[in-house]
């Protein structure tokens, strides 16, 4: 990455059993929906070195980013990171699908950062953010840096 006060890592995403739990019945609209995707675990070295955080900012190339809760976790590989696929994994997953005809949901170089503070937002609270009176992007213009 060529810009932004982050440390590049390798962004991972997919569905916990948790996660798929809780979504049962249609309840992502939850506080129980937000504490099971909204976070990102992190491997205890790459935890340290970022200085013990309880929230992190995850930034992609064109500069969408998200805060989330940060888990320490050893079942995570240095120097990648893991968040719950949902509304809070899809601000930083690029558009970009490289004629595969599906985004980056894995092996995807973003830029963590500590966050001195919150707040995660919650489902509806990031959608309303995110989604709403929103002008289309133009991806290539926006694009900050180049992987």
């Amino acid at each position: 990455m060529q810009e932004g006060r982050g440390v590049d890592i390798i962004l991972n995403t997919g569905g916990t059993a948790f996660q798929g739990a809780v979504i049962k019945g249609g309840r992502k609209f939850t506080d129980d929906y937000t504490k099971e995707a909204a976070y990102c675990d992190i491997n205890p070295e790459d935890f340290e070195e970022l200085g013990k955080p309880w929230f992190v900012r995850v930034t992609n190339e064109y500069g969408d980013s998200v805060i989330l809760r940060a888990k320490k976790t050893d079942r995570q590989q240095r120097g990648e990171i893991f968040i719950p696929r949902g509304p809070w994994a899809n601000i930083v997953v690029t558009p970009v699908t490289e004629s595969t005809g599906s985004p980056r949901y894995k092996n995807l170089v973003v830029q963590i950062e500590k966050e001195a503070h919150g707040p995660v937002l919650g489902p509806k609270e990031l959608m309303e953010k995110y989604y709403t009176k929103r002008e289309r992007p133009n991806w290539e213009a926006n694009r900050k840096w180049t992987a």
